[in-house]
C-alpha cells in the first residue's frame, strides 16, 4: 500500500478520542501486511504498541485519535445535540454532516459500519437572526444535529446518549488529482501516523529494534502518552520520538513573522528546552548527509503533544519531536503535503539508527 492510500484509509477511519477502536484495527493491519513479524499489545487507555524485535530501545510515537463529539441529549422533537470532544473551531460546525456511531436497540450487535447514522449540523437560519445575533458566530449549545426523524422515541432506537461521532470529510487532492497537495479531516494525526508506519518499515529493514506506539486520547489531555511513557521507560526504551502536525503558515492572519514554517518544505526539526540540544542536531545532521528537505521550528516551552509528558515519564525520557507541516489545524480541510510525510518517515527513521549508533 503506498502512502497516500494508506492517509486515505486513516482518514477515513474513524477514531474519536476515547473510541479509537476502528482506526486501531485498521493500524493494525498495515503493519500484519507491512512487518508480518510485527507484535501488538493494546492497554487499559487503549493505546496500540506495535514492537518489532526483542528489546526495543526506541519507540516512535503518533496519536491516533481525532477531534468529535459526543451525544448530550435527544429532544422530544427528535433533534440531537452534542458536547465537543476536543478543541474544535466552532465557527466551522454549522451546516456540517456529522457521522454518529449509534448504540440503539435497533443497531446491537453491529459493526461500528453498520451502526453510522448520518445527521447535519443546523441552527436558527439567517432570515430568523435578530441584527445582534447576526454578528456573532454561533455556540455549539445552539446547534444541533437533524437526523431526519421527528421524535425521540424513534431517534432513541438509533442513538444513546453518549455515542460517539465526527464530521464527515473525505481526503482529496488539490487543486488536481495528480498534486500532492491534500485536505482532509483528521490529519491531526494521522499524517503522523502513516509517517510512523513507513518509518518502522525503513527501520525494519534496517534491522532496528523499535516500537510503534499509537496513543489514544490525545486530544483531550495526552491520557494516552502518559501512560505509554510509564511503560516504555519500563520495558527500557531509553528514546521516544513523537511525531504529530504542526502549524503551516503563509496566508493572511498567520504571517511568516508569527509562523514560519511552509508546506512542501520539509517536516519540521524541533528545537528548545524540551529536546535535547544534540539530539535536535543529530538529527538535523542526518537529514543534511541524506539531503532530505526539512525545516527547524522552535519550541520555548510546552509543545502541546504527546512529547510534554513521554519526557517526564518515571526518571525522564529522552524525547525528539518531529511535526509535519498543516494549515488550518482542527478543521475538515486539514492540509498536508505528501512528500512532507514521506519525508519525515525518512528523517524519523535514519535519525533513529544514528542515535543508537552514537
Amino acid at each position: 500500500m503506498d502512502s497516500l492510500s494508506m492517509l486515505r484509509t486513516l482518514t477515513l477511519a474513524p477514531g474519536v478520542s476515547g473510541w479509537e477502536d476502528p482506526i486501531k484495527s485498521e493500524i493494525e493491519g498495515m503493519f500484519k501486511v507491512m512487518i508480518p513479524q510485527a507484535s501488538f499489545e493494546v492497554d487499559e487507555l487503549g493505546n496500540l504498541y506495535v514492537k518489532v524485535g526483542g528489546k526495543p530501545k526506541v519507540a516512535l510515537i503518533a496519536h491516533m485519535d481525532e477531534l468529535g463529539f459526543t451525544v448530550k441529549s435527544v429532544v422530544e422533537n427528535g433533534l440531537v445535540y452534542i458536547e465537543p470532544i476536543g478543541g474544535w473551531d466552532e465557527r466551522i460546525l454549522l451546516g456540517e454532516v456529522v457521522v454518529i456511531y449509534g448504540s440503539g436497540s435497533d443497531l446491537e450487535g453491529l459493526e461500528w459500519r453498520d451502526r453510522a447514522i448520518l445527521g447535519v449540523i443546523g441552527s436558527k437560519p439567517i432570515h430568523y437572526l435578530r441584527p445582534e445575533e447576526r454578528e456573532k458566530a454561533p455556540k455549539i449549545q445552539d446547534m444541533f444535529v437533524d437526523v431526519g426523524l421527528n421524535s425521540r422515541d424513534e431517534v432513541e432506537k438509533l442513538i444513546k446518549v453518549g455515542d460517539p461521532a465526527h464530521l464527515r470529510k473525505d481526503l482529496v487532492l488539490i487543486p488536481r488529482g495528480k498534486s500532492t497537495i491534500m485536505a482532509s479531516r483528521g490529519f491531526d494525526d494521522r499524517a503522523g501516523c502513516v509517517a510512523v508506519i513507513l518509518a518502522s518499515k525503513i527501520l525494519t529493514e534496517l534491522g532496528v529494534e523499535h516500537y510503534a506506539v499509537f496513543t489514544a486520547q490525545e486530544e483531550v489531555g495526552a491520557r494516552g502518552a502518559t501512560v505509554a511513557g510509564y511503560k516504555l521507560h519500563q520495558e527500557g526504551v531509553g528514546l521516544a520520538v513523537a511525531v504529530d502536525v504542526t502549524h503551516a503558515g503563509g496566508y493572511p492572519g498567520l504571517e511568516e513573522k508569527e509562523c514560519p514554517i511552509k508546506l512542501g518544505h520539509g517536516p519540521v526539526i524541533s528545537r528548545g528546552p524540551p529536546i535535547p540540544w544534540s539530539l535536535s542536531m543529530l538529527f538535523e545532521n542526518e537529514a543534511k548527509s541524506r539531503g532530505t528537505p526539512f525545516q527547524v521550528g522552535p519550541e520555548a516551552g510546552k509543545t502541546r503533544t504527546d512529547l510534554d509528558v513521554l519526557q517526564l515519564a518515571r526518571t525522564g525520557l529522552k524525547s525528539m519531536l518531529i511535526s509535519i507541516p498543516l494549515r488550518y489545524m482542527h478543521t475538515t480541510v486539514e492540509l498536508v503535503n505528501l512528500k512532507d510525510v514521506q519525508s519525515a518517515s525518512e528523517i524519523i527513521a535514519y535519525g533513529v539508527e544514528r542515535a543508537l549508533k552514537k
